[in-house]
């Protein structure tokens, strides 16, 4: 299949998302589209896939011209698109979810799992078995890891014989482990004839699969160049436009914090939410203390920042700041604006999509709003938070919902911090974003721990954990298993902890690569 883009541009009123954007894909070849948060990667691909009308250009498949007014039309014309934000039924099992988007009628098919149809389950079942043979297919959604649930997408579209597939941002959530069998299933993809458009900001990606490299900057189109023909840092520099160097981000010395008293305790935290488990969690924070959360995806991390928020039930324990207890089974005594809080998926719980970003940062201190608020406040603590963590399109009245991903992640980090929490549960915060708004988002986000915030930030970056966190906790199987100060160890000592094995990966594995270490921490997955 041969997909030719030609001249596409896009307006969302005067901001212009996409210039006069020309490209091609040919038959089995992937193209990774790289850009920052805002670039256009992502506006031009809901044009190809039907989600947005260009306002200028057309579309050409297999050298016709084509108008694709629709997903459903896309998908008629053989394109396949997973997008950032996930699109499944959590209340439904994973079997329910990929036979409603199989394309046979869903009755028909349903009625496959008990005689004559089995057939086709098994074949909607196939890929399934081979990307993720310990998904179980009647596991409920809800209970699945992030990583997991991107990969049920991804067998979405390949059941749908998609022969020009789009992923939007796909390793975003994914561990080493798994990104490496996407990055293994996109070859096979190209191999078998497919097409692949891979969009993202992430040289892993782009070096591990990638043909030919598109560069979108500011909605235009600025170069276009084979995989071996540049290195990663010149990418990064294509892709940005200016000098990525940067000013040391600081984080408060330990020694200024060590003697200070304690502000956040966790102190024996159970919780039990379907098949996952919290068991007696303790942990203390001081203040302006950055404390890293380790662990492999699905061990218990976002269900210990939901319940810490009043998510999820608490069987027993209590969460305390400044000796006040602030959550337990029978108790929550939250008061405003005390605990801050950046979500794994933005989108699903911390915004409202089809409010206005003006809404959605009011709502995020509701408490301090008087019955008929005053807006023009409002919009100018909005319009300070898209200049500063240059959220585009800087449209303050725009839904939410229009947000890219990584957008989307940057107006939720500036709402959250734009007060002063004495907590900041981080989980995942940079998750989405590029290397200019990563940096940008930790500047905004350790200045609070210099302003004496205690900070607990949830990651599986354990570069970033060791070269910010003071201390950092491994947490395997819904415990804390260990407590290491980031001043007296190394990632393979943190590996070791997070895979739950018998001896240091540094004794096992001396001298071992930092591939070879991140495949061996993802191995715990299937533990």
């Amino acid at each position: 299949m041969h997909v030719e883009l030609f001249n596409i541009t896009k307006h969302f009123g005067n901001l212009a998302a996409n210039r006069a954007v020309s490209l091609s894909v040919g038959e089995g070849e992937v193209v990774a589209l790289l850009g920052e948060n805002g670039a256009g990667k992502s506006t031009l691909m809901k044009v190809l896939f039907g989600l947005l009308a260009p306002d200028e250009g057309a579309i050409l498949i297999n050298g016709r011209e084509t108008v694709i007014d629709s997903p459903t039309t896309a998908m008629r014309c053989g394109l396949g698109m997973v997008f950032q934000q996930f699109n499944l039924i959590p209340a439904l099992t994973v079997l329910d979810n990929l036979l409603l988007a199989y394309p046979k009628p869903p009755f028909w098919t349903f009625q496959g799992r008990f005689g004559r149809r089995r057939k086709q389950v098994e074949e909607v079942l196939q890929p399934l078995r081979k990307m993720a043979p310990d998904i179980d297919p009647n596991t409920q959604v809800s209970c699945l890891s992030v990583g997991q649930k991107q990969i049920i997408e991804l067998v979405k579209v390949l059941n749908q014989n998609a022969r020009c597939i789009i992923l939007d941002e796909p390793t975003s959530v994914l561990t080493p482990q798994e990104s490496q069998v996407l990055w293994s299933l996109i070859r096979e993809l190209a191999a078998s004839g497919r097409s692949v458009i891979l969009i993202t900001h992430k040289m892993e990606d782009v070096m591990a699969c990638a043909d030919r490299i598109l560069v979108l900057r500011e909605g235009r189109l600025v170069e276009s160049l084979l995989r071996q023909e540049c290195t990663e840092a010149e990418l990064v520099a294509r892709m940005m436009g200016q000098d990525t160097q940067r000013a040391p981000i600081q984080i408060p010395k330990i020694e200024d914090i060590a003697e200070r008293p304690i502000k956040v305790s966790l102190n024996d935290v159970s919780v039990s939410l379907g098949d996952q488990r919290l068991r007696h969690i303790d942990l203390q924070l001081r203040p302006g203390e950055i404390v890293g959360l380790a662990g492999v995806s699905g061990n218990g991390q976002h269900l210990l920042a939901d319940a810490l928020m009043g998510l999820a039930a608490w069987q027993s324990g209590s969460l305390t700041i400044d000796d006040t207890i602030i959550q337990s089974p029978t108790q929550r005594t939250l008061g405003p604006r005390q605990i801050a809080y950046i979500p794994e998926q933005p989108a699903v719980n911390a915004v409202a999509g089809e409010l206005s970003l003006v809404m959605n940062v009011a709502l995020g201190h509701f408490r301090d709003l008087s019955f008929v608020p005053d807006w023009p406040p409002q919009r100018e603590r909005t319009e300070r938070i898209i200049r500063q963590f240059n959220v585009k399109p800087p449209l303050p009245d725009q839904p939410a919902g229009k947000l890219s991903g990584g957008n989307l992640q940057k107006l939720v980090v500036g709402r959250e911090l734009d007060a002063d929490p004495a907590f900041i549960i981080a989980a995942y915060p940079t998750m989405g974003l590029d290397a200019s708004a990563t940096q940008d988002v930790y500047r905004a986000l350790f200045e609070k721990a210099r302003q004496n915030a205690s900070i607990l930030w949830i990651s599986e970056d354990i570069d970033d954990l060791l070269a910010y966190s003071h201390r950092i906790a491994v947490i395997h199987h819904g415990r804390i298993e260990h407590i290491f100060d980031t001043a007296n160890t190394d990632r393979y000592a943190i590996g070791h902890a997070m895979t739950g094995s018998d001896a240091g990966l540094a004794q096992l594995m001396p001298g071992a690569s930092s591939d070879t270490l991140s495949t061996t921490i993802a191995e715990a997955n299937n533990a």
